[in-house]
C-alpha cells in the first residue's frame, strides 16, 4: 500500500494530523488541506483499474459485487467525485447511471461542460451488498485509489458530491450543508487543486428544494474554470 502523510494549513500555529478520517481538522476556518501521497511512478488509470482488480481489500469488494472504477476523460480539467455506486451502476460498471447520471449531465452542462470531458468517479469503487452505510476502515481502503486517480487526472476542480466525498478528500466531520457553498484547497503533492463540496445528485432528486443551493455551488465551479 502506498504511503501517505497528512498535513493541515492553519492560519494561526499547527496542529497534528487527525487520528482516524474523520478527524474535524476546522477545514471550514482554514479551508486548506495539505497532503503527500507516495504513488507509483509513472502511475496510469489501467494500472491503478489493475491493482483494483487484483487486491479487493474492504467489505464492498469482498461481497463480489461489480467494480465501479471510473469514467472520462485524463487528464481533465474538472472531476466529479461521488460517494459510492449504485445499483444503477452495476449492468455498465460505470458511476452516475440512473436518473442521478440524467441529472448530473444536466447540471454540468447548466455550466457549459460536458460531462465527456469530465472525469467521474467515486469514493468506494465497489456496490456493497445490501443497502448500508460504508464503514470507515472501507474508507480508507479505497481512499489511496482515489487519490492516485486524482494525481493521474491531475484536475484544476474537484467537485466532492455528498458528504462522504467531501469528507473523505478534505478530512473533516462537518456536515455537506456545512461544507457546501465555499470552496477548498486540496494541496496533493504541493499541487494547488480547487474542491467545491455540494450535495449528490441522488439527493436531489429526493430533495429537489435543494437544486437552488446547489445551482450555487456550480457557479463557483464555473467561476474557477473561467479563471
Amino acid at each position: 500500500m502506498y504511503g501517505m502523510i497528512c498535513r493541515m494549513k492553519k492560519l494561526r500555529g499547527s496542529q497534528p494530523p487527525a487520528a482516524s478520517l474523520f478527524g474535524d481538522m476546522s477545514i471550514a476556518e482554514t479551508r486548506e488541506h495539505s497532503e503527500a501521497f507516495a504513488s507509483p511512478p509513472d502511475d496510469t488509470l489501467d494500472r491503478i483499474l489493475a491493482d483494483c482488480e487484483a487486491s479487493p481489500r474492504c467489505g464492498a469488494c469482498r461481497g463480489g459485487m461489480p467494480l465501479v472504477f471510473g469514467m472520462g476523460a485524463a487528464p481533465a480539467d474538472l472531476m466529479l467525485i461521488g460517494e459510492g455506486a449504485g445499483v444503477d451502476d452495476a449492468p455498465s460498471g460505470k458511476p452516475f447511471q440512473g436518473q442521478a447520471g440524467v441529472l448530473l449531465i444536466r447540471m454540468m452542462a447548466a455550466i457549459g461542460v460536458a460531462i465527456q470531458e469530465c472525469y467521474v468517479c467515486n469514493v468506494i469503487k465497489c456496490i456493497p451488498p445490501g443497502e448500508r452505510k460504508f464503514t470507515v476502515e472501507e474508507i480508507e481502503d479505497c481512499r489511496p485509489y482515489l487519490l492516485r486517480q486524482i494525481l493521474v487526472v491531475r484536475p484544476r476542480v474537484i467537485i466532492a458530491f455528498g458528504a462522504l466525498a467531501a469528507q473523505t478528500l478534505l478530512r473533516t466531520q462537518r456536515t455537506i450543508s456545512d461544507l457546501r457553498g465555499n470552496r477548498y484547497t486540496l494541496h496533493l503533492n504541493d499541487r494547488p487543486i480547487t474542491v467545491v463540496p455540494t450535495f449528490n445528485p441522488a439527493y436531489l432528486l429526493r430533495i429537489p428544494e435543494k437544486k437552488r443551493e446547489a445551482w450555487e455551488d456550480l457557479k463557483l465551479v464555473r467561476s474557477v474554470l473561467g479563471a
